[in-house]
């Protein structure tokens, strides 16, 4: 199992910027010390549910901050950038990193964001497959390509320089929760990271669907992968960990009213809704707890087929010295009884015997949306 942090700055009380990032810098810097393998960084725009709206420019710094740790995007979101123009800019950041480059790509799911650009939720699917095709023809392509499609077209001739550091191009990561986002994942040998949310037997379906989709393509099913994104938090004991519980809880309110529009002037309005979770349900959602609980919570989703583990750890406005603590915890704590862990050889084979689940069966498995950062 591998494990990593997840950025996207949440800013509550509109704090600082450049005081807030130096924050999550310092956090990754105490995790490369700590064992953790990568961070991944969001890309969100215009409202205080995530102040990371240049994820690329934010890597690179991370990156001369840093001397091992994996730097990933969770994700660009393609349908909102310029298909060369993000090609050149990702080869670059490849080189200027040394190939620790990790790119996450992802199709949005917030129409109030995506409206800034241009660009509509509606047609997100499309433009997503168009501009990963140009991507991968401007990161292997020596001789000049033009392109026609329904939305991307590129009717001059061009050949993108550099050329990624890393060959063919750097690993490539997918955020998503469907069936779709598997596939795709498994067609690109894609690491799909989805959501904790979807729950065990939501996890352990889609290893099932990645099972499917390798074996329809000829592809080995002895090495797939699977990431699981966590809400984390880790204490000294689980009543401590509670205490957190009110910063998970902005954050998941916040993106409700991200998903409402109710945005004014930047801020989101995170209230509470109808039909929110108790605090029981809402905890038994997040990876709150003393060490030993988080690493139980992480074997049975280890064994339900998770690989990778993405811990969203800056959330809701939390205190950085809380969170310094939490990573110390997983770092020394949680990560060393779990680096061994991971789903038995014979899952996939096991899945293989039982029907393909549908799309409509896998996202009836999350039976409550809480703070999350996935498209579907």
């Amino acid at each position: 199992m591998q494990f990593g942090l997840f950025y996207e700055w949440p800013n509550p009380e509109l704090r600082d910027w450049r005081v807030l990032f130096e924050e999550g810098v310092e956090q990754i810097q105490y995790s490369e010390t700590l064992g953790f393998d990568y961070c991944l960084i969001a890309e969100h725009h215009f409202t205080n549910y995530g102040n990371s709206p240049a994820p690329l420019l934010q890597a690179l710094y991370i990156g001369r901050r840093t001397r091992r740790i994996g730097i990933g995007t969770a994700s660009v979101i393609l349908p909102m950038w310029q298909p060369l123009r993000l090609a050149e800019e990702v080869a670059v950041l490849d080189n200027l990193l040394d190939g620790r480059f990790m790119c996450g790509v992802g199709r949005g799911y917030q129409p109030y964001e995506m409206a800034g650009f241009g660009a509509d939720v509606g047609e997100s699917r499309a433009r997503f497959d168009e501009t990963l095709d140009v991507l991968l023809k401007a990161w292997t392509s020596d001789e000049s390509f033009t392109y026609q499609g329904e939305y991307v077209n590129i009717p001059n001739p061009v050949t993108v320089f550099p050329k990624p550091l890393q060959k063919p191009y750097p690993p490539l990561m997918i955020t998503g929760s469907s069936v779709d986002s598997m596939r795709t994942a498994a067609r690109y040998d894609m690491l799909p990271f989805t959501s904790s949310q979807m729950g065990l037997d939501g996890v352990r379906a889609q290893y099932g669907v990645l099972a499917h989709a390798h074996r329809e393509l000829g592809k080995q099913v002895s090495d797939i992968r699977l990431g699981v994104q966590c809400i984390t938090h880790v204490a000294p004991s689980d009543e401590e960990a509670l205490e957190a519980l009110k910063y998970a809880r902005w954050q998941n309110r916040a993106q409700r009213g991200l998903n409402r529009q109710a945005v004014k002037s930047g801020r989101i309005e995170a209230i509470p809704y109808e039909g929110e979770l108790d605090d029981e349900p809402f905890m038994d959602r997040l990876f709150f707890g003393s060490p030993e609980t988080v690493v139980e919570k992480l074997k049975k989703f280890a064994d339900a087929g998770a690989t990778h583990v993405s811990n969203w750890m800056m959330f809701g406005g939390i205190e950085h010295e809380k969170l310094m603590r939490s990573i110390r915890l997983m770092g020394e704590e949680v990560i060393p009884a779990l680096k061994d862990a991971g789903p038995s050889p014979l899952l996939a084979e096991q899945l293989l015997s039982e029907p393909l689940i549908t799309n409509q069966e896998l996202q009836a498995a999350r039976l409550a949306r809480s703070p999350r950062d996935m498209a579907t």
